[in-house]
């Protein structure tokens, strides 16, 4: 499986020997370690909590810089990279924020359409159809129209769903994307996991959860986890 655009030879995403501080200066945490995910991969990472998955996926999209060690996105190291390539990139990766991330003065539909609008030419009724497309899938009644605010957690989760799997991206990362609704959003996450890695994207999922760190119906390619302060990878299938 290949991701449109992805040069031979190049992992979608690599963070090799990085090191990054968790927490703030005086009580700080120095994490380690580092992870790769190739097209088609679907990666999972076992954190102690989500505020190490935070850390680490900020580390992958590069609005956090490793104090050591580097992060290359597509084959290019972010740190020899200008903002305006570093903010393309970004916008080929979707993602699910474990802290959900809405704006709260944007409706609900504008939160889930503003980064494909903004990296893409797209016309907007089609952006339109396919979140009202993904919606469906996600259990949602329709394109989800209101405020943030309007909608319940479940709701909000699922919105962050199709948010993440919109516009095509070449990476996709999930931070608890289950949430506390496991059982009943599993099966619509596996299959836009499932068409995002036959059309050759990466998934990197990130969990504290032991249910899906054990659960075998998730086709994981590469498992990583958290052990101390260290990443490290744990064996692939």
């Amino acid at each position: 499986m290949r991701a449109n655009g992805l040069p031979n030879g190049h992992s979608v995403l690599e963070i090799a020997q990085a090191t990054v501080f968790s927490g703030d200066l005086e009580g700080a945490n120095l994490m380690r370690g580092g992870m790769q995910a190739d097209a088609g991969d679907l990666v999972l990472i076992q954190v102690v909590d989500l505020h190490q998955a935070e850390l680490w996926a900020d580390l992958a999209v590069g609005l956090l810089t490793p104090e050591e060690g580097r992060v290359s996105i597509l084959g290019n190291h972010l740190s020899d990279l200008d903002t305006e390539t570093c903010n393309w990139l970004r916008g080929r990766i979707g993602r699910v924020f474990s802290r959900g991330n809405w704006m709260d003065r944007l409706s609900l539909l504008d939160n889930i359409l503003l980064s494909a609008r903004h990296h893409s030419r797209r016309d907007d009724d089609d952006l339109r159809a396919e979140a009202s497309a993904l919606a469906t899938a996600f259990d949602l009644p329709g394109i989800p129209l209101g405020m943030p605010h309007g909608f319940s957690r479940m709701e909000l989760q699922r919105a962050a769903c199709v948010r993440a799997f919109l516009g095509d991206p070449l990476l996709v990362i999930l931070e608890d994307p289950t949430y506390a609704e496991h059982a009943n959003l599993l099966k619509p996450l596996m299959d836009a996991i499932r068409a995002a890695r036959n059309r050759g994207a990466a998934v990197m999922w990130f969990s504290a959860a032991a249910e899906i760190w054990r659960d075998r119906s998730i086709p994981v390619t590469r498992r990583y986890r958290m052990a101390g302060n260290e990443l490290m990878e744990v064996g692939s299938r």
